[in-house]
């Protein structure tokens, strides 16, 4: 494009443009162009986020199904018997408390190993 071109466009340019009134430029050039910190805080928290529903709904529904799961898994096991749990004895040994059914299988295993 030539020099005189562009001066042509430019003079109708500003010829079509020369009623309209911009009363808040420098509000506008403080929001796109921050120069202190206050600015450039207030352009940083004044964005707007476009959130995806639906990736966002199924990872909140895999959410709720895994804390669903982990909850069930966590909960204490019940006798096979019956509703009440299965009692377990506490003994005493070398003045330390231990449960019955776990000492016994320690001292097996323990008494296994030196047989070998």
């Amino acid at each position: 494009m030539r020099k005189t071109e562009q001066l042509l466009i430019k003079r109708t340019l500003e010829q079509e443009l020369s009623e309209i009134r911009f009363t808040q430029a420098a509000e506008v050039l403080r929001a796109t162009h921050p120069r202190n910190w206050r600015d450039r805080v207030r352009a940083f928290l004044n964005k707007e986020l476009e959130l995806p529903l639906v990736p966002l709904g199924t990872a909140s529904l895999f959410l709720l199904a895994a804390l669903f799961v982990y909850h069930l898994a966590e909960q204490p096991k019940t006798h096979p018997g019956g509703p009440q749990q299965h009692l377990r004895e506490l003994i005493e040994e070398g003045g330390s408390y231990y449960w019955k059914d776990e000492y016994e299988r320690k001292v097996n295993r323990h008494e296994g190993d030196h047989q070998s």
